[in-house]
């Protein structure tokens, strides 16, 4: 009995957690408490003994800024991710596998009880296929479990890919 409820409560949460609506979620990510929380109206200082970019440059590679912009709208949005997914090294998985360091690795490695059709894709997860799978998971791996219907919104998307590049090791 006390299972049953169990799995049912699991399941309420799964699907509240997945349900990609629209309002905020709350943070769950920690933040270390020396961390200096960033105001709308900071902008960085300018950095000492750098040469000017020039405009070819500028063209090319996104300021600073503007990264880390990205990666924190990412980890906003991987809010409602971090219902099923953990995102620190070493750190034990939930219904879904620790996401850290998944760029570049290849679907179904990780110390995960991964559906046969993940395991079996033979899928890198390319900026490209994490962006592919979180539109759509049925459509890239089908047959796979995770219960999201997936992320129309591309901004979004391509924030939590970003988001996910900073949590590889280096």
């Amino acid at each position: 009995m006390i299972g049953k409820m169990l799995a049912g409560l699991a399941a309420l949460i799964l699907i509240t957690g997945c349900s990609g609506a629209e309002n905020e979620p709350s943070n769950s990510e920690e933040m270390p408490a020396d961390a200096p929380s960033p105001t709308a109206d900071e902008t960085p200082a300018p950095a000492l003994d750098q040469p000017a970019p020039s405009s070819e440059n500028s063209a090319a590679a996104p300021e600073p800024a503007q990264e880390v912009d990205l990666v924190e709208a990412g980890r906003k949005a991987f809010t409602q991710c971090a219902v099923c997914h953990k995102v620190k090294e070493g750190e034990r998985s939930l219904v879904g596998p620790n996401l850290y360091g998944i760029v570049g690795a290849t679907a179904g490695a990780a110390d995960f009880n991964y559906s046969d059709a993940v395991r079996n894709s033979g899928i890198v997860w390319t900026e490209e296929n994490l962006d592919a799978f979180m539109e759509n998971p049925r459509e890239l791996i089908p047959g796979n479990r995770m219960a999201y219907a997936g992320e129309r919104n591309a901004e979004k998307r391509a924030a939590i890919v970003e988001y996910l590049k900073s949590l590889t090791a280096e």
